[in-house]
């Protein structure tokens, strides 16, 4: 795909078993939260605290009948979910954590995925490009993005890669970076990441931020 690769996002459906399903599915493929699927994320979804966009290219049906806690109308288009991302209101886990936030128009780029099949085609720059515009327009009038990711070090640490399925060309704080997202603090056990074989890794986590506004 080219430079000028544009994708489509989808609201992710809750109350859907297939979403659901298939949601769990891509978390187990990265690794990351597949328990959190059930247990958090389709009550905070409902609510309106997470919104978590299917990224287009299977067969699913766009069924959402709620996003942000606001009604809207299923296109009942069907789609295949090549990954997912999500633009949160709010992030529990790092409140605890002193990141000398603004206290409004803060949203937090979470959960983001992109099948490892197609991977450096330009589909995660495009789903970053349409949710950074999507996050600046109403109602959200974002002025700050977050997001937090793996630190450059660990992730690149030959034995992690091996267990989560080897090594980028390129690390996600590196890529984040080249879009314009500052280091604004790193805290270690923040993520302890569960690998295939059940063996778990403590790493070190990187919080990034990035002015729109």
């Amino acid at each position: 795909m080219s430079v000028n690769t544009k994708v489509v996002l989808f609201p992710w459906d809750p109350e859907s078993d297939i979403h659901r399903k298939r949601l769990v599915e891509q978390r187990v493929e990265c690794s990351w939260h597949r328990e959190k699927v059930e247990k958090e994320w389709r009550d905070q979804q409902v609510r309106g605290d997470k919104c978590i966009y299917w990224i287009e290219h299977a067969i699913l049906q766009d069924t959402a009948t709620s996003l942000n806690a606001v009604p809207r109308q299923p296109t009942g288009k069907a789609f295949i979910p090549i990954g997912h991302i999500s633009l949160d209101s709010k992030n529990p886990d790092a409140e605890h954590i002193d990141l000398d936030l603004p206290s409004d128009n803060v949203f937090w780029i979470k959960t983001f995925y992109v099948s490892r099949t197609i991977q450096g085609k330009g589909i995660g720059r495009a789903a970053m490009d349409e949710v950074e515009a999507m996050a600046v327009r109403e109602p959200l009038l974002a002025k700050t993005l977050m997001l937090d990711t793996v630190h450059q070090d660990d992730q690149k640490n030959e034995e992690f890669a091996r267990a989560t399925g080897g090594a980028p060309k390129m690390t996600n704080q590196e890529w984040y970076a080249r879009r314009g997202y500052r280091l604004i603090k790193t805290v270690p056990g923040y993520y302890d990441v569960l690998d295939s074989k059940g063996e778990v890794w403590h790493i070190r986590t990187v919080f990034m931020r990035k002015d729109i506004a």
